[in-house]
């Protein structure tokens, strides 16, 4: 069925929608998208310091793999729509690789440390990585004015 500007019906619907994509809600989303993540990281990291049986859960295991995808999608439809890539911003890249580091030394805090020692000091390491991820996110500097 044609319409009024010569398009099939439901043609431009996706050309529409993309459009007229709000940013400052993506940032919003992926904003509390990653204050999500953080207290339910210092809730599990709690529980694993207490010896807590809730860290075993099934909602607790598999809830912070939903908000890490969406988080993750948030960031690089921002990314995408805004032209920023981390070849041409260095705070990006050093971003992204302290995520990679946070994400190791979470997974070995929660689950893969052999001794509650390791898994207490890559708590503190994952603690720490996560207030410089939060840093560099918004000043956009990975060095934070101190270079």
């Amino acid at each position: 069925m044609k319409r009024t500007d010569g398009r099939e019906h439901g043609e431009s619907d996706l050309m529409e929608s993309t459009a007229t994509i709000s940013w400052p809600l993506i940032k919003q989303l992926h904003v509390a998208l990653a204050l999500l993540t953080a207290c339910s990281f210092c809730l599990r990291g709690y529980w694993m310091l207490a010896r807590s049986p809730r860290l075993d859960a099934p909602w607790v295991r598999r809830l912070p793999h939903v908000v890490d995808a969406l988080l993750l999608a948030t960031g690089i439809a921002m990314a995408i729509g805004l032209s920023i890539s981390p070849h041409a911003h260095s705070w990006l890249a050093i971003k992204l690789l302290a995520i990679v580091a946070y994400v190791v030394t979470g997974s070995i805090a929660l689950k893969r440390g052999r001794t509650y020692r390791q898994r207490a000091a890559a708590l503190a390491v994952s603690l720490l990585l996560l207030a410089y991820i939060f840093a560099v996110a918004l000043h956009h500097d990975a060095g934070l004015g101190l270079a």
